[in-house]
């Protein structure tokens, strides 16, 4: 038991490191730019963000250390101050699911930062038009209109993927799911399916944002849009 939960802590390791980046506001806007936005409506937005972060880093850190401390590496005396978190010895095991959501959600990450270096000052976690504002059509947005939610979309599968899995933290350890393996495969397959249709608000907003974009830059939106239609996956959506 030591090159695997080694390799899964490190990847955590960076995982968090490169994901909170993307989840952390680049800019925030003055109350007068936002669109179309209410106290409540800001109120519950910075608390979904905030609180999406603040759940990222606590299960992500919770899992590094659970996964270090199968390894032969860790001292002992950690070892013991973090027994509780050991009732399945196979959490520090690396899997294909686990794997392939770490990739999604550093490719997320690295996509919604390099989104973050084009926009500017007029990426903002909320619907905004800025004071000066100019449509951005170059790098990312040159290929599809809304390359950072396709970053968000990598992020939020790659958070299905390693939170909900046999060899995680949450599903072995922390006693909040089923043993039996045929109630824990139903289980599981029902929150993934949940969380995914929690797109669609994200899809909501996407239309929010493109008419918001329409009224602000007329034509010059319009044109745009013709050279490049495809919102997400070019040739397909």
């Amino acid at each position: 038991m030591l090159v695997a939960p080694v390799l899964k802590t490190v990847a955590l390791a960076l995982t968090i490191t490169v994901g909170n980046g993307a989840l952390a506001p680049p800019h925030v806007p003055e109350a007068k730019e936002r669109y179309n936005s209410s106290k409540l409506g800001t109120m519950g937005r910075v608390l979904l963000f905030e609180g999406h972060r603040v759940i990222f880093w606590l299960v992500g850190i919770t899992e590094a250390a659970a996964a270090f401390s199968t390894s032969d590496l860790c001292p002992r005396r950690i070892r013991r101050l973090i027994s509780a978190l050991l009732a399945a010895p196979t959490i520090g095991a690396l899997s294909p699911t686990f794997m392939t959501g770490i990739c999604l959600i550093i490719t997320g990450s690295l996509l919604r930062r390099y989104c973050y270096r084009v926009l500017g000052q007029y990426f903002t976690f909320e619907l905004s038009v800025r004071n000066d504002h100019k449509l951005v059509t170059s790098g990312p947005y040159s290929v599809v209109r809304h390359p950072s939610y396709v970053g968000c979309i990598c992020v939020a599968v790659g958070e299905v993927l390693c939170c909900f899995n046999r060899n995680s933290w949450l599903v072995a350890s922390s006693g909040l799911f089923p043993r039996d393996e045929a109630t824990l495969t139903r289980v599981l397959w029902s929150l993934r399916v949940l969380v995914l249709a929690l797109f669609r608000l994200m899809f909501i907003r996407m239309n929010n944002e493109d008419a918001m974009l329409e009224k602000a830059f007329g034509d010059e939106w319009r044109a745009w849009v013709e050279r490049v239609p495809y919102r997400l996956v070019p040739g397909v959506y």
